[in-house]
């Protein structure tokens, strides 16, 4: 089993991309939606985003396996700059492979790399197997957030 994660490029086959996010096993825990050629390619032409995508290749064959989405961001004060990562998803059928620790370590990777201050990311309370994975990458603080959404549709 070899797992290949990389960021996605405007460069890179965004149809082929799509297809492949499309047809991937999501389930309710990934919160996944439809998925377009033109709204990632906006996404992705963005200067502050990063997009990380993850193939796992076996006996089988290769398979997307994963997806993650991160802006950076710069503070309003000082030169801080710190990434912060919206989303990591892997699919329903080939979790406990590595996947989700693969793709939070291409953006530590990235982030340590780049010389920025901080990364951050939340999960919800209740998503154990999201806290078991941040929590196996040994953050520097566990922070216990409140989060508010507002439904503007």
């Amino acid at each position: 089993m070899n797992i290949e994660t990389k960021f996605l490029t405007q460069s890179d086959d965004l149809k082929a991309f799509v297809a492949d996010i499309n047809c991937a096993q999501w389930d309710a825990a990934n919160e996944m939606c439809h998925y377009d050629v033109a709204a990632l390619r906006n996404y992705l032409e963005q200067a502050d985003t990063l997009f990380v995508v993850s193939y796992l290749t076996n006996e089988s064959g290769t398979a997307l396996a994963g997806i993650a989405s991160a802006r950076i961001q710069h503070k309003p004060y000082e030169t801080m700059r710190w990434l912060y990562i919206d989303e990591v998803d892997t699919a329903a059928n080939l979790r406990q492979r590595g996947v989700a620790t693969a793709i939070m370590q291409h953006l530590l990777d990235f982030a340590d790399q780049q010389d920025f201050d901080e990364v951050w990311l939340g999960t919800e309370v209740e998503n154990g197997p999201a806290r078991k994975l941040y929590e196996s990458l040994k953050p520097d603080h566990i922070d216990q957030v409140i989060g508010y959404t507002f439904d503007l549709e």
